[in-house]
């Protein structure tokens, strides 16, 4: 109803009095007016303006409170809602990878991982080449100690093993010359073996590689025992102390372990390099804890320390390798050092590798390692004279100078060659300042050449030289020598014989000929005179056993000398002369 409308019941009904019927109230049968004698309408209620404005301010505050209260339960739901939504979408991801790893991957991760069943047999079946790396506790960046590259041969259940020094220098892969323990740092056991491979000279394949965490194998498997055939003191490079282990069974921790593998390592000068070897008693005395004294006891100690070992073995290849290995006869578990010859840099030392015997050692073809690409790097060098016989160090370089690399490159590039501050210099000193691996090639190239030296880091800094060299009386000593020796060598060596029999003819005959030949300088000498085997000889014989340079020449010049004999040549040298001269009757008869 509209406000027009009762606008026109307020005039229908206006002027009626209060006991009059309403005629349409008679249609109700008599009973009471609704009004009930009052006014319809009163004049209050028509106050319309009033009314409508509380009503609509009254609707509209209940409305926005209603509104907001509609809003913030909106929001507090829709918040629920994600919240659910997020805890499904996990449940789901969380039961949906579990599903997929137990369809699809669980039975190989338990097989490898969480424990493996015992092989039907425990014992290596095949020839493998295996290399196993030493390192402390950090395997991701690993500190290698040693480095042992081993071949099993099935059909004689033998072990022959090769230690070699982390800081022997050798080509790897992809860097070029470098120690042989940073490989591991860079690439990993892969690269170990790859580099292996190239520089050890024999044409094989590394088959497998293992990486131990030493300090925590050794600590999981509760120690181990390290048999010793004589006392030893070994450093402590964690505090600078010693300890001592004695001759016989000594029980050793990780940091023994760890400890007893640097300091047999090559790091220490005064600890000779061939005893690398007692690297390869710790690892025994490691592969036999973890063997145990049963099957089931190696596979225990193997899932006790997979998480410190690195290697690309399966569980159960590791455990046929380490059972096999620990049952290998004494006599058949040979070991050797790799052959080197040390430099000592401000690194500390480094070792040039000889391979030439390995091949026959393990019984494998052998190959002729790849050249070293880095080597091929011309050395800067000074040499000083320090002994000061006049001359010395510009012999010396000219000696450096005619050494070349098979490429035809210049080996040294002499910067000066003058006298030292000094005389007084009684070792030949060859002084390294460059930090590059070739200088330390370089150095013991040098030493090789001179026969004398002492190979040690330079102090400070040296303008432009790689290497400087102090020439000391030693090496003033060995070039006399050598001198003497080659002008002893030049001498030609001669025998007289006496064929024809007249008394003394050979004793006269070595006068006549070292007079003449020998007036400038000794150029022959004769070695003995005696008679020959006969005296029937005829015509003299001048016979050469030799083909040094100049002894045909000498040979000629006696015949001019003799004036008679006939020159002949002869293998079957029985007195190691040059040359033998038989005088025969046309000697004296001339």
């Amino acid at each position: 109803m509209s406000f027009d409308d009762f606008d026109e019941d307020e005039k229908k009904f206006k002027g009626r009095d209060s006991g009059e019927r309403d005629s349409h109230n008679m249609d109700n049968g008599g009973k009471k007016p609704r009004n009930s004698g009052d006014d319809f309408f009163k004049d209050e209620d028509f106050e319309l303006e009033s009314y409508k404005d509380e009503e609509v301010e009254s609707e509209g505050f209940r409305s926005k409170r209603i509104k907001e209260r509609r809003k913030k339960g909106k929001i507090i739901f829709r918040i629920i809602a994600v919240m659910l939504a997020l805890v499904v979408v996990a449940t789901g991801v969380v039961f949906g990878y579990r599903y997929i790893k137990n369809r699809y991957f669980s039975e190989g991760e338990i097989t490898e991982e969480e424990g493996i069943s015992i092989p039907e047999s425990l014992e290596l079946g095949q020839d493998i080449n295996l290399v196993i790396a030493c390192a402390g506790e950090n395997l991701l960046e690993p500190e290698v100690s040693s480095i042992i590259f081993s071949s099993y041969y099935r059909s004689e259940e033998a072990l022959i093993s090769l230690c070699i020094p982390v800081k022997t220098l050798m080509d790897i892969p992809g860097i070029g010359a470098e120690l042989v323990g940073e490989s591991v740092k860079v690439g990993g056991m892969d690269l170990l073996s790859l580099t292996l491979e190239k520089n050890l000279g024999m044409d094989m394949k590394i088959d497998y590689n293992i990486l131990l965490d030493v300090y925590n194998v050794v600590n999981k498997l509760g120690g181990i025992d390290l048999d010793l055939d004589e006392e030893i003191t070994v450093k402590n490079y964690d505090d600078g102390s010693t300890f001592k282990l004695e001759k016989g069974e000594n029980p050793v921790d990780g940091t023994k372990a760890v400890n007893f593998l640097k300091y047999f390592s090559g790091m220490e000068m005064e600890v000779p390099i061939e005893n690398i070897i007692n690297q390869k008693l710790l690892l025994d005395a490691i592969i036999s804890k973890i063997a145990g004294e049963s099957d089931e006891k190696l596979l225990d100690n193997l899932n006790l320390i997979k998480d410190f070992i690195d290697t690309d073995l399966s569980m159960e290849e590791r455990s046929k390798i380490f059972s096999t290995f620990s049952k290998i006869e004494p006599s058949k578990n040979e070991v050797y050092a790799l052959n080197v010859s040390s430099t000592e840099l401000e690194e500390g030392i480094v070792y040039i590798p000889d391979v030439s015997g390995l091949a026959e050692i393990f019984k494998k073809e052998g190959t002729a390692p790849e050249e070293v690409a880095a080597v091929e790097e011309t050395v800067n060098l000074t040499i000083l004279n320090g002994a000061g016989t006049p001359g010395l160090a510009a012999e010396v370089s000219e000696l450096l100078k005619s050494q070349v690399f098979e490429s035809g490159k210049s080996k040294y590039n002499i910067l000066k060659a003058e006298n030292a501050d000094n005389f007084n210099y009684d070792t030949t000193e060859i002084l390294v300042y460059s930090g590059q691996s070739y200088a330390a090639e370089a150095a013991n190239d040098i030493k090789n050449i001179l026969e004398v030296g002492n190979i040690t880091p330079g102090e400070g800094e040296s303008a432009n030289s790689d290497i400087i060299i102090v020439l000391g009386a030693d090496y003033k000593a060995k070039a006399a020598e050598k001198a003497v020796s080659e002008e002893v060598e030049k001498i030609v060596k001669i025998n007289i014989l006496n064929g024809e029999g007249t008394a003394k003819l050979a004793f006269t005959v070595k006068g006549i000929i070292e007079s003449h030949f020998n007036e400038d300088g000794k150029i022959l000498e004769v070695v003995e005179t005696k008679d020959a085997d006969n005296w029937n000889y005829t015509q003299t014989k001048i016979i050469i056993f030799t083909s040094r340079e100049g002894v045909d020449e000498i040979a000629q010049k006696i015949q001019e000398r003799l004036g008679v004999g006939v020159i002949e040549y002869s293998d079957n040298n029985v007195d190691n002369v040059d040359i033998s001269i038989i005088l025969g009757s046309d000697y004296t008869n001339k």
